[in-house]
């Protein structure tokens, strides 16, 4: 059995996927192998990595699709393509049917393309199939199998002709003189949406539109919650509450304590679930129609006088999702301007759990419109930090890259996007939390928490916040979800303080620092140096803006 596994393995055949952003690589490698990991997203940078699997026709055959080439910049991405370039294996060009001409003379002067074995998928085939004879004359001139697609919508036929066209690969001659005779399509080139066209009117509505991507969905969770959780109350949490109230005495605390495991962890869930689940629904919508790109483009001249570009954007808006995950899609940003992004992800991509848990705390101190200044808040001390910390680093980058179609949406696809942040939330986010809850329970217990607490002293005093507020700050190091711990005792703490304190609490818990994991994944992305440099800065800008917002705020009181 092991000779016959080494044969077939052995007789594997691997194909990479070459080609420019937003060509669809990614849609076709998911119709070709099945795999939902690799979830087609009209955005740019949406591959982070490489990624393997099977043809669901031909599993001797192994696809591997690598993130889209970036030939202006030198992102991390690019080079992770560039050096799978360096072996022998067969290319699957991706290339868009509409630009055809265009990206083969790119590809051509820019890889070395000679001697390898290549086949081309033409995409964007609704957009532009060209007649018979002139895909007859196509594959004449190249001499290298050719097929035009939708990968947006391939039945069976479809990935047969891509499976046959990859099995007939041939060894790539042409030269720069032969791609000029290539013919060229009439296609008009994709614009940016004109209502985002407009000098100042464009980008303003470029970060309405943000925001409520994010506004709309925590509006919509909270009067969802705010219905249900009475409901709740009443017929769940009650019955339990009493039942679990004759259990030992350490038992009670560790389960319906101040920070008992049922009592804070039901806030989580509650309050979390649904931002989680409805962010993830608007993110992902804007992705697959396009509309997300038009908006980071529209905003590219107003990014870059804080040292981004409106490709750096893109993965600020995954951090709202995420911040992990932004952090490997900033990748795909220059070299020049990935601290930068890297640093506005950490400060004020508020996690769809931190969101979830500010709306908590907030709700729970019954002043629930504070999370549409906090929010516009995060938007502007993000944007000075980053002006401050990184003001020029995107000067010398100049081109723009093309923007993606608008076009229908790919329910499927959402829907295993949305069902994949749901899982995450489930099997990955709550466990921490009730872990930290576990925690704080049992050092609440023996009168550790107090000790553990002395360390957030010193910031306490300083902006007269109780000290019984430590815990929150000391957990939101861990994770941004971290702070729920604040609605202990059912939100007694949060009725004693003035609607100021509550709003710099909240403010300094999510801003002084990011979540360990996502610290971890910087120093691993950067280096620890760059990750402990990204977090005393981030320190630094947080206790300085909320000086000021004190100050502002006792003038106003």
């Amino acid at each position: 059995m092991l000779d016959h596994a080494e044969a077939l393995h052995l007789h594997q055949r691997e194909v990479l996927l070459i080609g420019c952003e937003s060509v669809g690589k990614s849609g076709l490698f998911r119709e070709l192998t099945g795999e939902k990991s690799a979830i087609a997203r009209n955005i740019k940078g949406s591959t982070i990595s490489a990624l393997n699997a099977p043809c669901k026709l031909n599993s001797q055959i192994q696809l591997t699709d690598l993130p889209g080439l970036q030939f202006d910049m030198d992102s991390q991405s690019t080079q992770l393509t560039l050096d799978h370039l360096q072996e022998e294996k067969t290319l699957l060009l991706v290339i868009k049917a509409t630009n055809l001409k265009e990206e083969l003379i790119q590809l051509q002067t820019k890889l070395n393309l000679k001697g390898k074995k290549v086949a081309i998928a033409a995409t964007h085939g609704d957009k532009y199939l060209p007649p018979q004879t002139e895909q007859k004359r196509v594959q004449e001139l190249l001499q290298v199998p050719i097929v035009w697609v939708n990968t947006r919508a391939m039945d069976e036929e479809a990935q047969e002709q891509v499976m046959t066209c990859i099995e007939q690969a041939n060894v790539w001659g042409a030269t720069n003189s032969i791609l000029d005779f290539l013919p060229s399509t009439d296609h008009a080139v994709n614009q940016l949406i004109p209502i985002f066209r407009l000098p100042i009117a464009g980008p303003l509505l470029a970060c309405l539109f943000i925001l409520s991507m994010f506004a709309l969905p925590v509006f919509a969770a909270y009067l969802l919650v705010s219905w249900l959780e009475p409901i709740v109350e009443q017929y769940l949490l009650t019955p339990i509450t009493l039942w679990i109230d004759q259990a030992p005495l350490f038992v009670a605390k560790v389960l319906i304590g101040d920070y008992g495991l049922i009592t804070l962890g039901s806030y989580s869930f509650l309050w979390a679930f649904p931002v989680v689940m409805l962010i993830s629904i608007t993110t992902t919508i804007t992705e697959e129609s396009g509309i997300q790109e038009h908006i980071t483009h529209a905003l590219d001249p107003w990014l870059r006088k804080i040292g981004l570009t409106g490709r750096d954007l893109l993965p600020v808006i995954t951090g709202f999702g995420c911040n992990v995950v932004a952090v490997f899609q900033s990748r795909s940003c220059s070299s020049c301007t990935r601290a930068s992004c890297i640093s506005l992800i950490s400060f004020g991509s508020a996690c769809s759990y931190q969101i979830g848990a500010t709306l908590s705390i907030f709700s729970a101190a019954h002043v629930p419109l504070l999370f549409i200044p906090y929010l516009l808040l995060l938007f502007v001390a993000g944007a000075i930090h980053t002006r401050i910390w990184n003001r020029d680093t995107a000067n010398q980058l100049t081109r723009i890259a093309p923007l993606p179609y608008i076009q229908k949406i790919n329910w499927q696809a959402c829907w295993w996007k949305v069902v994949g942040a749901i899982k995450q939330f489930v099997l990955q986010a709550m466990p921490i939390f009730l872990l930290i809850c576990l925690v704080a329970s049992v050092l609440h217990t023996i009168g550790i928490l107090s000790i553990v607490s002395w360390l957030a002293m010193p910031l306490l005093y300083l902006f007269s916040l109780p000290v019984e507020a430590a815990p929150g700050l000391i957990f939101s190091f861990i994770r941004k979800d971290g702070l729920l711990v604040l609605n202990e005792g059912q939100g007694s703490l949060l009725m004693d303080m003035s609607v100021g304190q509550i709003f710099i609490l909240v403010y300094l818990a999510t801003t002084l620092s990011a979540c360990l994991v996502t610290l971890f994944t910087i120093g691993r992305e950067l280096g620890w140096k760059s990750s402990l440099s990204v977090g005393g800065k981030q320190m630094l800008t947080s206790i300085v803006s909320a000086a000021f917002l004190a100050v502002g705020l006792y003038f106003l009181s």
